[in-house]
């Protein structure tokens, strides 16, 4: 894999984003950042992918431009008594939540598809039940008649033949 001009370090990464190089390798694991280890061996240092950590930049950066934007100008962007998380985690935080919420949805809607498949064979299954007894019932019943034609044919023979020529 030709790591060059296209990869950054950790390091480097981490120096582009204004990250520490944990929060970086922590972004890579969560699918946050894309990149790779080098040479696809978990062991070995992750790469990341330069147009991965410039997207992430300039989103930060138009983020923190909309936030400037929004504040009146002379305020503080830290009050000291608000709290110690800093406005990326918190939407870090945000997306997290919004991204669980989403996969509870989905989750409450594959299980009332289950749900309603489940009903739909054991009623299936209860249905195929009842026929298979009827058609045991039949089964036994056709048996019956054939073990009395049987019987009336054995009968039938062990006549003697005049007797069953004339009737009598």
């Amino acid at each position: 894999m030709d790591e060059g001009p296209e990869t950054y370090t950790v390091e480097e990464a981490a120096r582009v984003l204004g990250r520490t190089p944990g929060r970086i390798r922590q972004m890579l694991r969560a699918g946050e950042l894309s990149g790779d280890h080098e040479d696809g061996d978990e062991r070995k240092p992750w790469r990341v992918h330069k147009w991965s950590a410039h997207t992430l930049r300039d989103r930060i950066q138009g983020e923190q431009g909309l936030s400037d934007r929004a504040r009146p100008s002379g305020t503080p962007s830290r009050s000291p008594r608000g709290p110690r998380e800093s406005p990326e985690g918190a939407s870090e935080l945000f997306r997290v939540v919004q991204n669980l919420q989403r996969e509870l949805g989905r989750l409450e809607g594959r299980l009332q598809i289950t749900e309603t498949a489940e009903s739909t064979l054991r009623a299936d299954l209860e249905r195929e039940r009842e026929r298979a007894q009827e058609e045991r019932a039949r089964a036994d019943a056709e048996r019956e008649r054939a073990e009395e034609l049987r019987r009336e044919l054995e009968a039938e023979r062990s006549r003697g033949f005049w007797s069953r020529l004339f009737g009598g």
